[in-house]
């Protein structure tokens, strides 16, 4: 049978372009001069696996397993974590390198003498957080430091300290790795170091996730804990530190870590010795309420999956969640290159096989209730003595005839300082003859999700695991940003609605949504208020003992009204 070869690969391409800054075009594979070691450098550098297996057979005649794989490929993935530092490579790509890598690693597995040793330079445990349900950060850990030689022994997420521990111990491993996404998890963090120091503990520890910060773990967590604790913005940190960790162990000495100086520290600040006084926004409650279409909660499920489509913030998709970034040092025009002719393709083909295999499947469950406000809280109110099986429905009440109690209290945190906001301020307070509404949204593009890319993942396609994931979040963001629309559109404030739906991401329409956890309500605890109203378990949503909802691939929020109301940071 006459074999077919692809003749163009837009991956060979886009590294040959970047080659072009040193003079230099990327032809080797065609360069039968080549050495054996080049050649497989280059198929790890490129991400090419196809093929690979007769470049291994040919190695396998001069070098052992062992040597192929550490001395070869090893320094093939050190050059990708050189492209990818310096902003030549974007995670995609290093992902395929690392599906080459794998590919290559599994090849020659059966030929490695156990005699040889071990082959692994390090062990590391990794797990997301007790609590958290988020796993991409951890799972890119796990995909660097497994083809860069290192063992990770990945528990997974919901990960209790006592399991990490007996882990820790059980495989002699030589550091622990915890990520975790929200604030809540950093807590989480402080709080099984501070486990550790209790049991005199002192793992080496390397810290991730899109809460933290350098000042946090360099400042306090390292002061406070008696082991060494590292932090890790991106897997490639989690590399190096891994590294770091294993050079100062073989010499049998401590690393001398350094110490973390607050830039924005005052030594001379004279701390208040008098209570600090709340002061209230001066927002105005004269605003008109808009009239709800119904009370109460409703669920809908026949979605058009393209509809949330619509509304995905690509900005967000492809910066945020793949990690593609403009490289400061290059042209506009190559980013541009690059979105158009690598990313918007694939972005398209998932959106097609998302469609076709029915891999994202969007559900809403909203609602409409009275509500006033009190200082820092806003009330919800629902109909007295209505029964628990109406009470989960449209409710069949004028709720200004009839006699209501109150349901739910949400307790707002306030700014201390610029407006001295809190959401509490954009309703009726509670001495008004009249009830304001505040809708409430949970949606989802359902469990599928969550198994597909673990599937994706499970099987080393690390490159499709990052755009799917990615693709799953960022739908479930465009089905909340679609559903407020129609919620606009329900209560009759929609026409000052931005026809430009990227201007829809700025705000360019009257209100805001606020989902807890973030800025404006930042206590997650308050999710298990959203559920007492909207049940979302009837959609197949749950919360966890940390207050984080799942599937991961789902996202709530109140609904504000108001004019005025606009995005705001609480610190």
């Amino acid at each position: 049978m006459k074999e077919f070869r692809c003749i163009y690969d837009p991956l060979q391409e886009l590294m040959e372009y970047y080659g072009k800054d040193k003079g230099e075009k990327r032809t080797v594979k065609t360069d039968i001069n080549i050495s054996i070691e080049d050649m497989l450098k280059n198929r790890i550098v490129d991400g090419d696996k196809i093929g690979v297996e007769k470049e291994l057979v040919k190695a396998l005649k001069k070098y052992s397993a062992l040597q192929i794989i550490n001395d070869i490929l090893l320094e093939g993935m050190k050059v990708v974590g050189e492209l990818f530092g310096s902003g030549q490579m974007q995670l995609p790509f290093v992902l395929q390198s690392a599906e080459c890598m794998k590919a290559c690693v599994s090849y020659l597995e059966p030929y490695i003498d156990k005699v040889e040793g071990e082959s692994s330079k390090g062990i590391m445990v990794l797990a997301t957080v007790k609590g958290d349900v988020h796993d991409i950060g951890k799972n890119l850990v796990d995909i660097i430091l497994t083809n860069n030689g290192f063992n990770v022994i990945n528990l997974g997420i919901k990960c209790s300290l006592e399991t990490m521990l007996e882990s820790y111990t059980t495989n002699n491993a030589d550091a622990i790795g915890m990520s975790g996404l929200l604030v809540k998890s950093t807590a989480i963090m402080k709080e099984n170091l501070e486990i550790m120091n209790d049991r005199n503990l002192t793992a080496p520890v390397i810290l991730g996730g899109a809460a933290l910060n350098k000042r946090f773990v360099e400042g306090e967590l390292r002061e406070m804990y008696n082991g060494d604790v590292y932090y890790a913005n991106d897997a490639f940190d989690g590399l190096k530190f891994m590294d770091t960790i294993m050079e100062y162990k073989r010499k049998g000495e401590r690393p001398k870590l350094e110490v973390y100086v607050d830039p924005r520290k005052n030594e001379n600040k004279i701390e208040s010795t008098t209570e600090e006084i709340i002061i209230k926004s001066d927002i105005s409650r004269d605003n008109k309420i808009p009239k709800p279409p119904f009370w109460g909660s409703r669920i809908v499920e026949d979605i058009p999956l393209e509809k949330a489509f619509e509304y995905i913030n690509e900005v967000a998709l492809f910066r945020g969640s793949w990690n593609v970034y403009k490289d400061r040092n290059k042209a506009d025009s190559e980013y541009d290159k690059l979105i158009n002719e690598e990313i918007i393709p694939k972005f398209n083909e998932l959106k097609l096989q998302a469609k076709r295999e029915q891999l994202l499947s969007p559900k809403v469950i909203y609602g409409y209730y009275p509500c006033k406000s009190e200082d820092n809280s806003l009330i919800v109110y629902k109909p007295k003595n209505i029964a628990q099986d109406n009470l989960y429905a449209e409710w069949e009440v004028d709720i200004n005839t009839s006699e209501m109690e109150k349901w739910v209290t949400f307790k707002f945190p306030r700014q201390r300082t610029e407006k001295h906001l809190c959401i509490s301020d954009f309703f009726k307070s509670e001495d008004s003859d009249v009830f304001d509404v505040v809708p409430f949204m949970i949606v989802t593009v359902g469990e599928k999700a969550t198994e597909y890319a673990q599937k994706l993942y499970d099987n080393n396609q690390y490159q499709d695991y990052l755009y799917f994931h990615g693709l799953s979040v960022e739908t479930a963001e465009g089905l909340a940003e679609y559903w407020h629309k129609i919620v606009r559109r329900e209560l009759g404030i929609d026409k000052k609605d931005s026809t430009d739906t990227k201007k829809l991401f700025q705000q360019g329409y009257q209100g805001s949504r606020y989902s807890f956890g973030y800025p404006a309500c930042p206590n997650l605890e308050d999710n298990k208020y959203m559920f007492e109203l909207l049940k979302p378990e009837r959609i197949g949503i749950t919360l966890t003992e940390e207050w984080q909802m799942v599937p991961e691939q789902t996202t709530n929020a109140i609904i504000v009204h108001h004019p005025k109301a606009r995005y705001f940071f609480i610190k």
